[in-house]
């Protein structure tokens, strides 16, 4: 009897020990998502904007629906390090931080920049910060995904 509880248990360790020796182990740290330049992206018809050069696409319509306006020419787009995005455009009132997940980008903070909306935002990537200045006014902001 005795010996039968020990084989048994010794075969479920063995099995409990390998089956999470098949589990995914890879993990590579220390990655850097960020886009060096910022993408300037021009809306289709259905509100779609593409940067092929990062290979993204999706719908500003949300967005263009929180801020409260119909369309605009131009999105700016750039993504910082822990590999947030960053958009706004001129006449927003806020620069929408949005984290990639599957399939969707999911908003993680709105924040607010001017009540009287931007005038010609530009994204600089920095080392620890995204910059937006508003060409318009002069004015700059150190963002971060927080």
């Amino acid at each position: 009897m005795f010996k039968r509880t020990t084989i048994t248990l010794t075969l479920c360790v063995a099995l409990l020990v390998g089956a999470a020796a098949c589990g995914p182990s890879l993990v590579i740290q220390n990655v850097d998502y960020s886009q060096p330049v910022e993408s300037v992206l021009t809306p289709d018809s259905d509100e779609m904007v593409h940067d092929q050069r990062y290979a993204i696409k999706f719908s500003i319509s949300p967005i263009l629906e929180e801020e409260g306006v119909s369309s605009v020419d131009e999105i700016r787009l750039i993504r910082n390090r822990e590999g947030y995005y960053f958009v706004t455009a001129a006449g927003f009132m806020n620069v929408y931080v949005l984290k990639a997940e599957e399939s969707e980008l999911e908003l993680s903070k709105k924040i607010e920049i001017s009540g009287d909306g931007l005038g010609q935002p530009a994204f600089n990537q920095r080392d620890t910060y995204i910059e937006l200045i508003d060409m318009e006014t002069g004015a700059t902001y150190n963002l971060d995904h927080n």
